[in-house]
């Protein structure tokens, strides 16, 4: 519980901290995330960079390093929330392709906006919910409850409703986002264990989920996928790509399969394009500290 109160007076200080405070604190942060995460992880992020890009051991321990260090500025974007509103999420978000965003919600059917753990997720999804359209943020449960509260709340005050990725309540809060014609924030990049298909993720055999091109052949729900990058100013842009919709044959497999499979390309460019925004240190492929893990 004093976690809690700890993070919200940090909250209340980065706030109002000046900006050069911010970025150094910025930098500290992300340093410190380098320092702490345990050296299998990072063993396995260098190795994944190197299998899935073709770069050098140097170039693969910069970007896994890069991809940590952002971490702390994502912290302090996420602590300045209480600060964002509808009025000037646009000095801090660039959003390319609103377009595809307006069109698809006039379809009347209900978006999925698919993402990954790609840049600040979670100001993504603020700078939708600002943008005056009802966002549904599917997430996984925090094993610490405080924590869990916490980062829900910073969610829910830029706008966002939260449903968890497990359990029946948050397959009836999903159908019913759809149903009411509103947007559903949906993460695709990570092997969740559930229901899933087997497509190379770089070469690599993976398991993406099927959520999104589910939900898309189930409702006729265009499919946005989405996007944040880092700018150098401290800004970010959100890049929304053009609409995906799942078709719906006799063969769901397929249907699902193919429309999965151009989410991850679109992925693959993200990532190539800008390797150090993307989640490096997570498991992805479940083999992490099989490989790594026992190694001194």
């Amino acid at each position: 519980m004093l976690g809690y109160y700890i993070v919200k007076l940090f909250s209340k200080f980065m706030c109002i901290a000046p900006l050069w405070l911010r970025k150094l604190v910025a930098r500290f942060l992300g340093s410190v995330a380098v320092l702490v995460v345990p050296r299998w992880r990072m063993q396995m992020a260098e190795a994944n960079i190197r299998e899935c890009l073709g770069v050098s051991g140097e170039r693969a321990q910069q970007i896994a390093e890069d991809s940590l260090h952002r971490f702390g500025r994502m912290v302090v974007e996420v602590m300045r929330f209480p600060l964002l509103n509808e009025n000037n999420i646009n000095e801090k978000v660039k959003v390319e392709g609103l377009e595809y965003l307006e069109a698809a919600y006039a379809q009347q059917k209900g978006v999925i906006m698919a993402t990954g753990h790609f840049g600040n997720w979670e100001l993504l999804g603020a700078t939708v919910a600002l943008h005056g359209y009802p966002m549904l943020s599917i997430t996984r449960k925090q094993n610490n409850g405080h924590m869990d509260k916490l980062i829900n709340e910073f969610r829910q005050m830029v706008g966002q409703k939260v449903t968890y990725n497990r359990g029946k309540h948050g397959l009836l809060a999903i159908s019913r986002m759809l149903k009411e014609k509103h947007l559903l924030g949906v993460l695709y990049d990570q092997d969740t264990n559930d229901d899933g298909v087997k497509i190379d993720l770089f070469g690599k055999d993976s398991v993406i989920p099927l959520g999104a091109a589910a939900l898309s052949r189930m409702y006729g729900s265009p499919i946005l996928p989405i996007f944040l990058h880092n700018n150098a100013d401290g800004t970010c842009t959100a890049k929304i790509y053009p609409p995906l919709y799942t078709p719906k044959t006799k063969d769901r497999e397929q249907d699902c399969y193919e429309v999965t499979r151009k989410l991850v390309t679109i992925l693959e460019q993200e990532i190539i394009a800008h390797p150090e925004m993307w989640f490096w240190v997570h498991d992805r492929w479940k083999d992490g500290r099989q490989r790594f893990g026992k190694k001194k």
